[in-house]
This record gives structure tokens, sequence and C-alpha cells, in this order.
């Protein structure tokens, strides 16, 4: 039984990327560079909300060498 769970399980994955290629093949150049696009845009934000909620969440911690160094420099 598990093993024809398996073979179906593969079966769907294999259907599912071959309709994805089918899509995408019969989109135009243009449809397919704009998709394309929008892809790439979406990736980049969500890093770019992920640096910033990194960057947020961990405050800068004031080095205690460099509170003893800055009343020399003065």
């Amino acid at each position: 039984m598990l093993k024809k769970d398996l073979t179906v399980r593969e079966h769907l994955k294999t259907i599912q990327s071959d309709g994805g290629k089918a899509r995408w093949a019969k989109l135009t150049p243009e449809e397919r560079s704009a998709q394309a696009r929008k892809i790439v845009e979406v990736r980049w934000a969500k890093k770019r909300a992920a640096e910033v909620v990194l960057a947020t969440a961990s405050p800068a911690k004031h080095s205690k060498h460099a509170a003893k160094k800055s009343p020399k420099n003065k």
C-alpha cells in the first residue's frame, strides 16, 4: 500500500511539472519576460523585507572600548 502511494505521488509530481511547462510554453516571449520579471521582483522584495527585519531585530551594542577611546579623540 505504501509503495502504491509513493508511486501515485511521484506521478502527480510529474503531471504538475508538465502542466507548468506546458503553460509556460504557450506564453509569448513578452508574456514570459513579464512573468519572470514579476517573479524576480517578489523574490527580491522578500529578501529585502527579511534584511530589514534582521536589522531592526538586533539592536547595535556599544562597545566598552569605544566609549573609553572617545574622550581621548577630542
